[in-house]
């Protein structure tokens, strides 16, 4: 008489990921969904006001440079061996 091997069965976990706990995940699981996606809606919302004023910020940072690199290119006077700019470097032939 030989005896049935008996299979095991698989037991499914939940397990906690990287910046959430378990609790938190089981709470936001529970939510309603329209909790869920007016939360939603209030995040992309930020975000997409956070990008335009950091746009806007690198836009006025950049008029400003522009504007000081035009202003200090009128003042300056540049001799003509300047103007031609640095010699060419001879290239290393000792391979």
């Amino acid at each position: 008489e030989i005896a049935k091997k008996r299979t095991r069965r698989t037991v499914k976990h939940q397990r906690a990921i990287v910046g959430a706990s378990l609790d938190v995940i089981k709470e936001r699981r529970a939510q309603r969904p329209e909790a869920r996606s007016a939360a939603r809606q209030a995040a992309i919302s930020e975000g997409k006001e956070k990008k335009a004023a950091a746009e806007s910020k690198k836009k006025m940072e950049k008029a400003k440079s522009a504007a000081a690199g035009a202003r200090g290119q009128t003042s300056r006077i540049v001799g003509k061996q300047g103007a031609k700019g640095a010699p060419m470097k001879a290239a290393a032939k000792s391979r």
